[in-house]
């Protein structure tokens, strides 16, 4: 019962935010405030806390700010010096895009249902589908695939590819140079790859590694679930 009247509540509260918004088509900006875009959205740079944005459709951002991206020190949802993490309930996401994202340098951006695509840099609350960016890719949940040559993830649900990947707690695939995950039930394939069990080089030896092979580190609890 104490679900059930949860669950109201939740959707009362997300058809209210929804109804909030005026409907624009075909073209619009994701920067006005409080717009659910039917098409193309535009803008120049992203992240505003208090736009209440939709864009159904394509959403195209130049020159974005991806470049500044690849110099942040840490994920802009870790509020850090309390060590506490500013999440979102899904309804209440301030931006969301259901389509295609694209960035010319990158964006920062809410929520991605579809696939997004930054040239240098992006961070991402949340994605369900398909993230890539050129250098430096961050997000806080993934669901699908996620590439950036330096990627990283809080909760990674599906697979992860670049050269440097790293993820608190993975529930799938890493393939890179480097792997490292804290809370792992997977697959990691690489060249080095650390879990909460052990870190498994390629090779050992004065001459250094073997390049052309690889290591594959499967934590114990997931053989031990699967024989």
């Amino acid at each position: 019962m104490r679900t059930l009247l949860l669950s109201l509540l939740l959707l009362v509260s997300a058809t209210t935010h929804a109804q909030q918004q005026k409907v624009r088509f075909p073209l619009w900006t994701f920067h006005q405030k409080n717009v659910r875009i039917y098409g193309v959205s535009l803008g120049a740079y992203s992240l505003n806390e208090n736009v209440n944005t939709t864009t159904n459709g394509l959403r195209l951002e130049a020159p974005g700010i991806g470049l500044l991206l690849c110099f942040i020190p840490r994920a802009p949802w870790d509020t850090a010096h309390d060590g506490t993490v500013q999440e979102f309930p899904d309804y209440k996401y301030p931006e969301r895009t259901n389509g295609i994202s694209l960035s010319a340098l990158g964006a920062m951006q809410y929520q991605v249902n579809g696939f997004t695509i930054g040239g240098i840099g992006q961070v991402t609350w949340h994605i369900n589908g398909i993230s890539l960016a050129g250098g430096m890719n961050i997000t806080q949940r993934m669901n699908g695939v996620q590439y950036g040559t330096i990627n990283m993830c809080e909760r990674a649900n599906g697979i992860q590819i670049g050269m440097d990947v790293s993820t608190d707690r993975l529930r799938g695939i890493q393939i890179g140079i480097i792997n490292s995950s804290k809370n792992t039930r997977g697959l990691q394939i690489g060249l080095w790859n650390e879990n909460e069990k052990r870190k498994l080089p390629s090779s050992t030896g004065t001459s250094g590694p073997d390049y052309t092979s690889i290591a594959v580190s499967i934590p114990r609890e997931a053989r031990n679930s699967s024989s």
